[in-house]
C-alpha cells in the first residue's frame, strides 16, 4: 500500500471506496434476519486501520464505499435517504475511532500494557459501532424499512456485526500494514487463528439457534395456517350444507307456506349467525326471466334484499340461471348490496325444478371469524377465487406491503378450497410489517459471543508479546525433546533389529534341533531313548515358545503387530484350546471343565490364531499354577458395565492365588508376582503381558480377581463383529454337494523338481531327512547366487529359499529370477522363503520380492509336507 501510485490522496480514496465495498459484498453473506445487519462487518475494521495509516482526510472513501454498497435505485428520496443515512453512520463512527486512537493511543505505536489494549478494542469495536448501528438502524426506521417491533432486532445485529468486525479486522489489518509491521506481526498467530476460529464456531452456533428458532416458528405457522384452512372449510361447507338442508325440506313438502319456511329457516340461521339470509325465487313459468324473491328469513333486517330488483343486477341473474341449468350449489363472486350497506356478500343458489335456493353470506363476518381464530395480528389472511384468470380477490385481512423481506419468504402457505362450482386459493402469511417474537436465545448469544470475542481479543494482544521470550526457550527445550525422541525412536529400532536378529539366531539351530527329533522320534527306539528324544522335544518346543513370546512383545511395541481380520467360529476355536489341555489336566488331576453360552454360538470378524494365543495363555497360567481342584473355563455375552466389548472369556481355577498388592505389575512384561516362580514353575512372564496388549488391540479389557490359596479369575472381553449364526452355516454345510470329479492320476500328482537354498548344511540335511522317501527329485544351492545359477539351467517345480546367505542373499536372488523368468517367458516357479525372520516386514519384504509364501524356521516336518502336497494338488500331471 505504500508504493509511489498508491501514496496520492485521490489513489488511496479509491482503494478505500473498493476494498469497502468488496469486503462489504461478502459480509452481506452473512446477513441475519430481516438482512439489513452482517454477523461480521469487515469494512469497518479496515477502514478504521486504513484511516489510521493513510490519514483521517480519507474518509471520503469510506463515505463513498457504504453509500455505494447500500445503494438499490434513485427513482425516489426515501431510496437515497437510507444509503445516505447509513454512509453518514459508517463515516461518523469510523472517523471517530481513528481520531480517538489516534489521540489516545499514539499510533502506530505497539499497544503493550493492559490498558492500552483494552482502549484500543474498546474505541475500534464498541465505541464506533454504537454510532454506525444507531444512526443506521435509525435511517431505516425513519424510511419505514423496519417497524417499530424490529427496530431493537436491527440495531442489535448491526451493533454485534460492526462491533465484531472492529475487533477482529481493525488488529489484522494494522499487523500486516508496513509501518506497525515492527510491532504487530509477530502477533497474526496468536491473534488471528483464534480469533477466526472462534468467531466460526460462535457463527455455527448462532446458525444452529436460528435455524431451530425458525424451524420452529415454521412449525408453528404450519400448523396454525393448517387449523385455520380447517376452521375455514368446516364452517363454508356447513354454510352450503343450509342449502342442502333447505332444498331436502322443499323435496318433502308439496307444498312450503310462509310460517313452514320462516320456522325450518330460522332453526338453520340461529346456528350461523354469519349467514345473512335464507331465500326462496320461485320460478313462474309466463315469466322465465323475472326472478323475485317470494320468502326470505329473517325478514326484518332483509327488507332491502327482498325487495332487490334482480335485473339491475346482471351477475345475480348469471348467478341464478346456472343454479337452474346445473341443479347445483352455484357460487357468486363477492358483492355489493347498496340497499344494505358497504358490507360484501357473496350468494348462494341451488337450483330447484319449482325456483332457486339462495343463501346470502356476509364476507365480514367469515373474516372476523377466521381472526378470531388466529388470534395474531402478524398473520395476514388472503382469499382469492382462481376459477377465472385473473384471479379475483375475495377477502383480505388487511393490505399487504409492497417489499419483501427475505427472513419471511417461507412462512407462506398456501392451499385451494372448493366452493359451490368456484375454486378459492386460500393463503396465509407472516405480515412483515410486524416483527417475530424477538429472538431471545439468539440475541443473548450474540452479546455474549461479542463479549467473548471482546476479551479474547483483548488477552491475545496482551500476552502476544510476552510469550516471545517464553517461545524461545520452548523451542529450545522442543529441539531437545526431538533430539531425545530421535535417539529413543533409534533405541527402538536398535532393539527390534537386535530381537530379530537374535531370533533369526536362534530359529536356525532351533530349525535342526526340533526336526532331528521329529526324525529320531519316528525311527526303532527303545523305551529309554524315546524318552530321551520326548524331553528333547519338549525343551525345543519350551524354547521356541520363549522366542515367540519375544518376538511377540516385540512386534507389539514396535507397532508391527496387525490383526488378521477373518472369520472366527467361536465355540470350535474354544473348544480346540479346552482340548489341547484336557489331557495334561488329566495327568495333573485336576477337573478341567467348559461352559459355551448358546448365545455365543456365532461366527465372528477377527484374529482367531491370537483369541487362540490368549485363551491358551490363560488356562496353561492356570494349569500350571493349579496343584488341585479344578479350572473353569466360560464364554458368554458381556453384561459387565465397566469392561468394554461383546463377549466375556473367563478362566477361574483354584490354584494358589496371587496377592492383591502384587496384581497392578502382573501384566508387566518379563515380570511375576513372585521371583520364586519362575524357579519352581518356569516362565518368561511375558504371556500375560503379551495376552493383555492383545486384548486391547481388540478393543477388549483384561482384569483378574484373585485371593492367596484360594485360586484366580482371569476376565477377558472383545469386541468382535457377528457374522453369521453358527447353526445355520452348520445347516447349509450339511446340504449335501455335487462331488468333484478327479480320476486317480490327479489325486496321487506328480513328483516335483525342488531346490533346497540354504548356507547351513544342517538345514539342508533337515529338509532332505523330511523329504526322504518321496519321489521328488532335489537339488541343493548355498547361496542365492547358485539358486540364480542352477534356476536357469533347471524348471523346478518348487524352490525353498533361505533369506539370509552370504555370496546372494535370498532377498536378491528371488528378484533376478523373477526378471530373469519374465525376460524369457518362461512359467514362474514356486519360490517359498524358508527362514528364521518373523516379523512382518520380512514376511512381506519376501512377498514383495517375489515368494509366494513365507515359511518360519523350525518348520515342522507335517507342515511342510502337507504344503507341498497342496501345491501338487493344484500342478498339472
Amino acid at each position: 500500500m505504500e508504493r509511489p501510485l498508491l501514496r496520492s490522496w485521490l489513489a488511496q480514496v479509491l482503494l478505500i471506496t473498493a476494498v469497502y465495498f468488496i469486503t462489504g459484498k461478502a459480509g452481506l453473506l452473512l446477513a441475519l434476519p430481516p438482512g439489513h445487519a452482517s454477523l461480521i462487518w469487515a469494512p469497518l475494521g479496515l477502514s478504521i486501520a486504513a484511516l489510521l495509516l493513510f490519514g483521517i482526510n480519507r474518509w471520503p472513501g469510506v463515505a463513498a464505499g457504504a453509500f455505494l454498497i447500500n445503494i438499490r435505485n434513485l427513482d425516489s428520496f426515501y431510496a437515497i435517504l437510507i444509503p445516505s443515512g447509513v454512509a453518514l453512520g459508517s463515516t461518523l463512527g469510523i472517523v471517530t475511532a481513528a481520531w480517538l486512537i489516534r489521540r489516545w493511543l499514539q499510533f502506530p505505536k505497539r499497544f503493550y500494557t493492559e490498558r492500552e489494549v483494552l482502549l484500543f478494542l474498546l474505541v475500534a469495536g464498541p465505541l464506533s459501532s454504537l454510532i454506525t448501528a444507531t444512526l443506521g438502524a435509525g435511517t431505516l426506521y425513519f424510511a419505514g424499512a423496519v417497524g417499530p417491533k424490529g427496530l431493537f432486532q436491527n440495531w442489535l445485529h448491526w451493533f454485534v456485526g460492526d462491533a465484531t468486525g472492529g475487533l477482529i479486522f481493525a488488529p489484522v489489518a494494522l499487523m500486516f500494514s508496513i509501518q506497525s509491521r515492527k510491532y504487530w506481526l509477530k502477533s497474526v498467530t496468536k491473534v488471528l487463528l483464534p480469533v477466526c476460529v472462534s468467531f466460526g464456531l460462535i457463527l455455527s452456533v448462532l446458525h444452529y439457534l436460528n435455524k431451530t428458532e425458525q424451524s420452529k416458528w415454521l412449525a408453528e405457522f404450519s400448523k396454525k395456517s393448517e387449523f385455520t384452512y380447517n376452521v375455514l372449510e368446516k364452517d363454508l361447507n356447513s354454510n352450503l350444507d343450509m342449502l342442502s338442508s333447505l332444498q331436502s325440506f322443499y323435496e318433502s313438502s308439496s307444498e312450503v307456506t310462509v310460517a313452514e319456511f320462516k320456522k325450518f329457516a330460522g332453526t338453520l340461521h340461529a346456528r350461523h349467525p354469519e349467514v345473512q339470509a335464507l331465500a326462496w325465487i320461485p320460478v313462474r313459468p309466463e315469466k322465465p326471466g323475472l326472478f323475485e324473491i317470494e320468502f326470505i328469513e329473517p325478514l326484518n333486517k332483509n327488507e332491502p334484499i327482498k325487495n332487490l330488483k334482480f335485473s339491475d343486477y346482471p351477475e345475480h341473474e348469471e348467478l341464478f340461471r346456472r343454479s337452474l341449468k346445473s341443479q347445483r350449489i352455484t357460487s357468486s363472486l363477492p358483492l355489493q348490496i347498496n340497499e344494505i350497506g358497504s358490507s360484501s356478500f357473496l350468494f348462494f343458489a341451488l337450483g330447484h325444478p319449482g325456483g332457486i335456493l339462495l343463501e346470502v353470506l356476509r364476507l365480514d363476518d367469515v373474516l372476523k371469524d377466521l381472526t378470531a381464530v388466529l388470534n395474531d395480528p402478524s398473520y395476514v389472511v388472503t382469499i382469492r377465487d382462481v376459477t377465472t384468470t385473473p384471479a379475483i380477490l375475495v377477502l383480505q385481512s388487511k393490505s399487504f406491503p409492497e417489499q419483501v423481506n427475505p427472513f419471511l419468504e417461507d412462512f407462506r402457505w398456501t392451499k385451494p378450497i372448493e366452493v359451490g362450482d368456484r375454486i378459492w386459493e386460500v393463503t396465509l402469511e407472516q405480515d412483515p410489517s410486524q416483527s417475530l417474537a424477538a429472538m431471545s436465545n439468539s440475541n443473548l448469544f450474540l452479546m455474549a459471543s461479542l463479549t467473548f470475542v471482546f476479551l479474547l481479543c483483548a488477552l491475545l494482544l496482551t500476552i502476544a508479546n510476552r510469550i516471545m521470550s517464553v517461545e524461545e526457550i520452548v523451542d529450545e527445550k522442543t529441539q531437545h525433546l526431538i533430539d531425545l525422541n530421535l535417539q529413543l525412536k533409534k533405541a527402538s529400532e536398535t532393539k527390534s533389529e537386535f530381537l530379530a536378529n537374535m531370533s533369526h539366531e536362534i530359529r536356525t539351530p532351533l530349525n535342526v534341533i526340533i526336526g532331528m527329533s521329529d526324525l529320531l522320534e519316528e525311527s526303532p527306539l527303545n523305551e529309554d531313548q524315546a524318552h530321551y528324544v520326548e524331553i528333547s522335544k519338549k525343551a525345543g518346543q519350551n524354547l521356541l515358545n520363549i522366542v515367540n513370546d519375544i518376538l511377540d512383545i516385540s512386534k507389539i511395541e514396535s507397532g508391527l503387530l496387525i490383526l488378521e481380520k477373518t472369520q472366527v467360529h467361536l465355540h470350535e476355536l474354544v473348544r480346540d484350546v479346552y482340548d489341547m489341555f484336557a489331557l495334561k489336566a488329566r495327568e495333573k488331576n485336576l477337573q478341567l471343565s467348559l461352559i459355551l453360552s448358546p448365545d455365543t454360538n456365532h461366527i465372528y470378524l477377527g484374529d482367531p490364531t491370537r483369541i487362540r494365543q490368549i485363551l491358551a495363555n490363560l488356562i496353561g497360567n492356570s494349569l500350571k499354577f493349579t496343584m488341585q481342584g479344578s479350572i473353569e473355563v466360560r464364554v458368554s455375552r458381556n453384561n459387565l458395565p465397566h469392561l468394554h466389548g461383546n463377549l466375556l472369556f473367563q478362566v477361574k481355577d483354584t490354584g494358589i492365588g496371587i496377592p492383591e498388592e502384587k496384581i497392578p505389575s502382573l501384566f508387566q512384561p518379563f515380570t511375576q508376582a513372585d521371583s520364586t516362580i519362575t524357579r519352581k514353575f518356569g516362565g518368561t512372564g511375558l504371556g500375560l503381558s503379551i495376552s493383555k496388549r492383545l486384548v486391547h488391540l481388540m478393543s477388549g479389557e483384561i482384569t483378574v480377581e484373585s485371593k492367596p490359596h484360594q485360586g484366580s479369575v482371569f476376565s477377558f472381553t472383545l469386541d468382535l463383529p457377528c457374522l453369521q449364526d453358527q447353526e445355520t452355516l452348520q445347516t447349509l454345510e450339511k446340504e449335501p454337494t455335487a462331488p468333484t470329479p478327479t480320476d486317480s492320476h490327479e489325486k496321487m500328482g506328480r513328483a516335483l523338481s525342488i531346490l533346497v537354498v540354504d548356507d547351513t548344511e544342517d538345514n539342508r540335511t533337515l529338509i532332505k531327512a523330511y523329504l526322504k522317501g518321496s519321489l521328488h527329485h532335489i537339488d541343493e544351492a548355498v547361496n542365492g547366487q547358485q539358486a540364480l545359477e542352477l534356476a536357469r539351467e533347471n524348471n523346478y517345480d518348487l524352490i525353498l529359499m533361505d533369506m539370509q546367505m552370504p555370496v546372494m542373499d535370498g532377498f536378491t536372488a528371488t528378484q533376478k529370477i523373477r526378471q530373469w523368468e519374465k525376460e524369457h517367458r518362461k512359467t514362474p516357479a514356486t519360490i517359498w522363503a524358508l527362514t528364521a525372520y518373523a516379523l512382518k516386514n520380512e514376511i512381506d519384504r519376501s512377498l514383495e520380492v517375489g515368494c509366494n509364501l513365507h515359511l518360519v524356521k523350525p518348520l515342522r516336518k507335517t507342515d511342510l509336507l502337507r504344503n507341498i502336497e497342496e501345491l501338487r494338488a493344484k500342478m498339472p500331471p
